[in-house]
């Protein structure tokens, strides 16, 4: 099983090394991908998410796993099977821009992410202001569905419950049936992208986090979704792997095969 979302040094927020990354998937048996960030336009900080690709591919390609991956599950000379990728904060406007990001580099995945609600960054308690929870929602699912009908150069929709971690409303998770107009509006892009949506672990340990997501999942299946990729969205060593038995039990109850990328190609994982 890969855990196909990680941030080593490459991310601002990144505090692991890969060889360190590596050293939690081998303890676990998991393949991983390394996702650093990517963001155009961060809010005061234009520069802080973003970095030098050949010096990525310079010093993580002699990691990257070779050759074939299935039924090696220990990767190469006893190392867990590594990939290389790239988590892309994408906004509607910046579309052009963003999808030339990663032309002519070598990447294996692109996940497209929500970071932004109308420009700003949503880990802000400010970028909620004079906002209901209900307004945040719907602004949050307008932009995912203008950012996936803009955007072509990504694999898999990221964290779509990224929102629930930091808005500031007493209820923190989606309600059965909210807005679910968007919902199904976002779910019919992806699905006629042919995209996969990611099942994001970070949660995972709150059962009533799971409880709102799962009908999402299903959702997703309903209208023609197949496939999900899962990821922790480690910063931390400590943090590689974690809930990805909890993220694959969603997958199975909402009937959706579990992926990875290589060379931005889909493999059915186990």
């Amino acid at each position: 099983m890969f855990d196909t979302h990680l941030h080593c040094e490459f991310s601002t927020d990144g505090n692991m090394t890969l060889p360190e990354a590596m050293a939690a998937a081998r303890q676990q048996h998991i393949g991983i991908i390394l996702t650093e960030h990517w963001d155009y336009e961060f809010p005061g900080h234009p520069d802080w998410f973003r970095f030098d690709r050949d010096e990525y591919f310079r010093r993580n390609g002699p990691y990257r796993t070779e050759g074939e991956l299935e039924g090696n599950p220990e990767g190469e000379a006893g190392r867990p099977p590594v990939l290389l990728g790239l988590e892309l904060g994408m906004q509607p406007h910046l579309a052009a821009a963003e999808d030339a990001v990663p032309e002519g580099y070598a990447f294996d995945y692109v996940i497209g992410s929500i970071h932004m609600l109308d420009r700003r960054d949503l880990y802000e308690k400010a970028t909620y202001a004079g906002l209901t929870r209900r307004d945040a929602l719907r602004r949050y699912l307008e932009q995912a569905v203008a950012s996936v009908r803009n955007h072509d150069n990504f694999d898999s929709l990221g964290h779509i419950d990224y929102i629930c971690r930091y808005w500031p409303y007493e209820d923190k998770d989606f309600r059965p049936g909210e807005l679910q107009d968007l919902w199904d509006e976002l779910f019919r892009t992806l699905v006629a992208k042919d995209k996969s949506l990611e099942i994001n672990t970070r949660r995972l340990d709150d059962p009533a986090a799971v409880a709102s997501l799962v009908p999402l999942y299903r959702r997703f299946r309903e209208l023609g979704g197949r496939h999900c990729t899962l990821g922790s969205d480690a910063h931390e060593a400590a943090h590689v792997g974690r809930r990805l038995a909890a993220a694959a039990g969603i997958a199975a109850r909402a009937g959706l095969d579990i992926v990875y990328y290589k060379g931005r190609k889909r493999y059915q994982d186990r």
